[in-house]
C-alpha cells in the first residue's frame, strides 16, 4: 500500500546523458505525484544522478557543522573527553551514517567532510589555526581514522559480516568466493569474486558486489 500523499518519485539518469528523456509525473491512488530532484531513503538523500554531492555531502556538512559550532561555544567549560563525546554524538555520527554510499565519490566531495572532520578534531583538542599538524594529532591524540578510510572500514566491516554469517541473506548474495579453475596461489588468500558486468566507474563501480571484492 503505498500512501499518496507522501510518496515521491525519483527517475535517476546518468548525467552523461545530454537529452534525458524524464517522467514527467506517476499517478499514485488519486494524486498525481511529480517527478523530484531528490528524495530521502533510509536517511540518505538521494539525487537522479546519483552522484550524492550537491544533496547528501553538503547536508552532512551542514548538520555536522553545525554541531561542531554548538559545541564550540561550550568548550572552555567542558573537559577534553565531554568534548569528545559531544562531537561523537552531533558530529561523527553524521559523518559515519550510510557512509559506505560515498565510496568513489570524487575527491572534492570527500574532501568538504574531512574539513568538518578537521573542525571537529580542532575543537575537541582545543587549538586553532593552519599551522598545528592536525593529521598527526587526529591519528596519535583522537586515534580518528581519515574520512576516506572510515568509508572503506565500513564497506570492510560489511564485508566481514556477509562472510561469518552476520548480515541479511539480501547483501550475503551479493558476494562469491573466488575458486580458480585450476590450482593457484590465489586460491588460499579467500579472494572474492568482481564482477566483471560493470563498465561504468561513476556507478557501477561503487556497488557494493563490486566495491567489497576489489578491497
Amino acid at each position: 500500500m503505498l500512501n499518496d500523499t507522501k510518496t515521491e518519485v525519483l527517475h535517476f539518469s546518468s548525467r552523461f546523458i545530454k537529452n534525458p528523456s524524464p517522467i514527467s509525473a506517476i499517478q499514485v491512488g488519486d494524486t498525481e505525484v511529480g517527478v523530484a530532484p531528490e528524495a530521502r531513503n533510509l536517511g540518505a538523500l538521494i539525487d537522479r544522478h546519483m552522484s550524492l554531492i550537491q544533496s547528501h555531502v553538503n547536508k552532512l556538512c551542514r548538520s555536522a557543522s553545525l554541531g561542531i559550532s554548538k559545541i564550540g561555544r561550550i568548550r572552555k567549560y567542558i573537559d577534553r573527553p565531554t568534548a569528545e563525546r559531544l562531537v561523537h554524538v552531533f558530529v561523527t555520527s553524521h559523518l559515519d551514517a550510510n557512509n559506505s554510499l560515498l565510496y568513489g565519490l570524487p575527491n572534492s566531495a570527500i574532501a568538504k567532510l574531512q574539513r568538518v572532520q578537521n573542525g571537529a578534531a580542532r575543537v575537541v583538542l582545543g587549538v586553532s589555526g593552519r599551522d598545528v599538524h592536525l593529521n598527526a594529532l587526529r591519528k596519535n591524540e583522537l586515534h580518528w581514522l581519515p574520512v576516506k578510510d572510515r568509508i572503506v572500514y565500513k564497506i570492510l566491516l560489511l564485508t566481514y559480516k556477509s562472510l561469518n554469517g552476520l548480515s541479511p541473506a539480501y547483501i550475503r548474495n551479493l558476494l562469491a568466493a573466488y575458486t580458480p579453475g585450476r590450482s593457484l596461489r590465489s586460491a588460499l588468500q579467500a579472494l572474492l569474486v568482481v564482477p566483471k558486468t560493470v563498465s561504468t566507474k561513476n556507478y557501477g563501480d561503487r556497488a557494493f558486489s563490486v566495491a567489497a571484492p576489489k578491497l
